[in-house]
């Protein structure tokens, strides 16, 4: 039994049917030929029931206190119907990209069932060329970027054979699940919070006050766009892949980081989809950027992330300018995240905090509400480094490692991209009554990325 921590329960408490709160990856699998007569379904789901054991977040559930007067707790079961969490479906002929990411959409907006561990596993067939996909679906809570990878390496080999030490990993002992037991140990954790309260509180005011000094009053607001509304549950999922090695090599000449070229790719392709609409603001918008705020050898299942706030500079037409301004704008942001890692505490005493998180998610699904919420930001962007040599699921070469990420009230717009292999691997969800047509947003980024390609390319002016 376990206490879930203050952000980890955040995302409990913001869900609502229209924002579901989990996280996902979309793998295509090139399945080995001649190994055996089993499908890479059946294969997959004993692999499955051979690991569980390997990461807590797949035989743990929620246990909500009496009258949910504080945050629930984590407890481990033996009740795992593979039946639920592991799934099969067929797409229709031909069985095209488009189909399977529409596909990916629908899966992505049902909500987890918080009565089971909150994972689900999806094994899609019949895909063009013969490929099988696999749509992994977890929930937020206790999982950021990095402890994501970590439950996933469950069921992911550095090679075509399975690991023996992965096959031995025996499950955990079930909890004692009573109320009694499951009442007391809130008690006592509520009461730990309370004396810990003083020191946090004030590790938190140091960083706000810090904040505040630091903060540029020339600084422009966020301006709102079409994206920056009340979201439906309806979702969009379209991806794109970019070279990494090029990614680099635009970086290098233009004296920036990987990660800048991405937010210039994405910045651009946002520049693009407004412009063609005529909805462009004349300010420049901002991505929220998450940042790891897990200290080095940290393996534990919880978030552990910060945001910051980047101009994208969307106002600059020519890309290579709109780069070096996103470098700028990225190294001063990044200034701050010692003082963000401090303003969210690890933990605080949580009594009474689901009714009013869960009141406040209901007020901001009102347009009225949301419309008078000032924006941190227009969209989310996250960058995450993944495994740079393939992996195998069940004997099958991965050859995509693609992020499915999560949209909420006013954020309309999500991209997320993992580096595998050599590739970068873009993932953009939206909200489908904002933004339909994610697939050109996708298409706008591959096409930003040759811009900035051709812009290196091309000789400095003469002086």
């Amino acid at each position: 039994m376990k206490p879930i921590k203050l952000l980890d329960a955040a995302f409990l408490h913001a869900e609502t049917a229209a924002t579901p709160m989990h996280v996902g990856g979309l793998f295509l699998l090139d399945p080995p030929t001649g190994r055996s007569r089993k499908s890479f379904y059946r294969r997959f789901r004993e692999l499955v029931a051979s690991r569980l054991g390997v990461s807590e977040v797949f035989t743990r559930k929620l246990a909500t206190l009496p009258f949910e007067f504080a945050n629930p707790m984590w407890v481990t079961t033996a009740d795992i119907d593979l039946d639920h969490h592991v799934r099969r479906s067929v797409l229709p002929r031909p069985g095209s990209r488009r189909q399977l990411e529409n596909r990916v959409a629908r899966l992505h907006e049902p909500l987890l069932d918080r009565s089971r561990p909150l994972w689900e596993l999806h094994v899609i067939e019949g895909l063009e060329g013969g490929q099988v996909a696999l749509y992994v679906k977890v929930h937020h809570a206790g999982l950021d970027g990095h402890s994501a990878q970590l439950a996933l390496q469950a069921f992911f080999d550095a090679g075509p054979r399975a690991s023996a030490a992965a096959a031995r990993a025996p499950r955990p002992e079930p909890d004692d699940g009573s109320r009694a037991r499951l009442l007391a140990a809130g008690i006592r954790h509520q009461l730990e919070e309370f004396r810990r309260l003083p020191q946090r509180i004030a590790g938190v005011a140091g960083a706000a006050l810090r904040l505040a000094r630091a903060h540029d009053a020339a600084t422009p607001a966020t301006p709102r766009t079409v994206l920056n509304e009340v979201v439906s549950a309806r979702r969009r999922f379209a991806t794109t892949e970019l070279p990494l090695d090029e990614a680099r090599r635009i970086a290098h000449r233009a004296g920036g980081t990987v990660n800048d070229v991405f937010l210039a790719v994405t910045a651009g392709a946002l520049r693009r989809w407004l412009l063609q609409r005529g909805l462009l603001p004349a300010q420049p918008l901002f991505a929220g950027v998450p940042f790891s705020a897990r200290a080095q050898g940290d393996t534990e299942q919880a978030i552990q992330v910060g945001f910051i706030a980047i101009n994208l500079h969307t106002d600059m037409p020519d890309p290579l300018e709109r780069l070096a301004a996103i470098h700028r704008s990225a190294d001063v942001s990044k200034q701050s995240t010692g003082d963000f890692k401090s303003l969210i505490p690890d933990d605080i005493p949580s009594i009474g905090l689901p009714w009013l998180l869960g009141g406040a998610a209901w007020l901001v699904s009102h347009p009225d509400v949301a419309d008078r919420v000032p924006l941190p930001f227009n969209m989310v962007v996250s960058n995450i480094p993944g495994p740079p040599t393939p992996l195998f699921v069940a004997g099958a070469r991965v050859t995509t490692f693609l992020p499915v990420s999560i949209v909420y009230h006013g954020i309309g717009l999500n991209v997320s991209v993992y580096s595998y292999d050599g590739r970068l691997f873009a993932g953009v969800v939206s909200c489908a009554d904002l933004m339909p047509d994610a697939d050109r947003f996708a298409r706008l980024m591959a096409a930003e990325f040759d811009a900035l390609l051709a812009a290196v390319a091309r000789p400095p002016p003469a002086r």
